[in-house]
This record gives C-alpha cells, sequence and structure tokens, in this order.
C-alpha cells in the first residue's frame, strides 16, 4: 500500500475511535420547555441567548457543559420570577457510546458533557406573590 493510503486508514481509524456518540447525537447545547399559565410575553436569558418577549409555552436552548447550576432567568414588565436552576442527569445516549465507541469516545462525551442532560425537559413557573 501507499504511504497516503496508509495515513488515509489511520486518520479514519482514530477518527472514529475517538469519535463521542453522545456528543454528536445530543450536540453541545441541550433544550427545555418553559412553560406558565401566563399569557403576557416574557424575556428568558439562558447560559447562551436571550429569548425576547415570548410568549409561553417556548423551547430554549442551553449549554451542556457545566449543565448544574446553570440559572435560566425571566423577567416580565408585570410579573416576577424565580430564577429556573438546572440540574442534571444521565444522558442514555453515553451507554451506547460506552458499548460501540469504548473509552476514548467517552472521554470525549466528558469533556464535552455529552453525558449530561437536563433533569427536567419542562419547567412550569408561576409568578412571584
Amino acid at each position: 500500500m501507499k504511504k497516503s493510503t496508509l495515513n488515509l486508514l489511520f486518520a479514519a481509524f482514530v477518527a472514529a475511535s475517538l469519535s463521542s456518540c453522545a456528543t454528536i447525537i445530543s450536540g453541545t447545547n441541550a433544550e427545555v420547555t418553559i412553560d406558565s399559565d401566563i399569557k403576557d410575553p416574557v424575556n428568558i436569558t439562558t447560559s447562551l441567548q436571550t429569548y425576547q418577549n415570548v410568549v409561553l409555552p417556548t423551547k430554549v436552548q442551553v449549554k451542556r457543559k457545566h449543565l448544574t447550576g446553570q440559572h435560566i432567568n425571566i423577567t416580565s414588565e408585570k410579573y416576577k420570577f424565580k430564577d429556573i436552576v438546572l440540574e442534571s442527569s444521565i444522558n442514555p445516549v453515553t451507554f451506547a457510546n460506552i458499548l460501540l465507541g469504548g473509552l476514548p469516545g467517552w472521554g470525549v462525551d466528558l469533556i464535552t458533557n455529552g453525558v449530561s442532560k437536563p433533569s427536567q425537559s419542562t419547567y412550569f413557573i408561576e409568578p412571584i406573590k
């Protein structure tokens, strides 16, 4: 075999063995839904962006890295809300990665926090009285 073909095969092998299934499938961000009985628009600030004048329910993106303890801040002209404080749970895709990709891929998922997902997919908010 030619040297260039061997190099290409080696690069493909390394890429396959270092792939991180949970990160590829789930992404580096997570999505949560925020819902309420309030029909007035609210502003929502997450670790990634600010959503202005949205009507609930709505889906927002948060960073998967350092998921536990992240705050989602919700403001409104008429109401006050407590911040949503995120907790994480294990992303089930992680187990498939361990079985299919082995430890190298799982290591990448640990670095990107692909092994975690928000413990709740929906948060129902109520104004502070």
